[in-house]
């Protein structure tokens, strides 16, 4: 059965959501209102903080929109540490004809933000650049 996942981090990558989930297929650029992205937290594995979304008002992280397979969620389940590190639910994500879309993601408890690594960075911007999220939105954010 086919679902949505919105991505706002390093998911947003092709290159590493095909390897994570090979049945999954990018849909179009989205954004969640009433949140903030952030870095916070750290990984062994990425060396440094990693990408979370908390609710702030007046906000909206952009991002990337995914048709999943069962399969594809499972796998992304364990990418994601859950329900351990990374918590999930489903979200109503706007594209910019304001259609919504319900769509799983990942997120966690905020805890102190702090820097990425350079390279878990440059993995986020190039799927900022992937899902051809606005300019001005790479900028400001990853």
């Amino acid at each position: 059965m086919a679902m949505l996942y919105f991505a706002y981090g390093s998911n947003m990558n092709h290159k590493q959501m095909a390897e994570r989930c090979p049945g999954s297929c990018f849909v179009k650029r989205v954004y969640l209102e009433g949140y903030k992205f952030i870095y916070d937290g750290y990984s062994d594995t990425r060396k440094g903080a990693v990408a979370n979304i908390i609710e702030e008002n007046g906000n909206i992280v952009w991002g990337g929109l995914f048709e999943i397979k069962e399969d594809d969620l499972r796998s992304l389940d364990r990418y994601e540490g859950y329900p351990r590190f990374y918590d999930k639910k489903i979200v109503k994500v706007k594209d910019e004809a304001s259609n919504v879309y319900d769509a799983w993601v990942y997120f966690r408890t905020g805890m102190k933000q702090n820097r990425p690594s350079e390279v878990y960075r440059m993995v986020v911007l190039e799927g900022a650049k992937d899902c051809n999220l606005p300019d001005e939105y790479r900028k400001d954010n990853p």
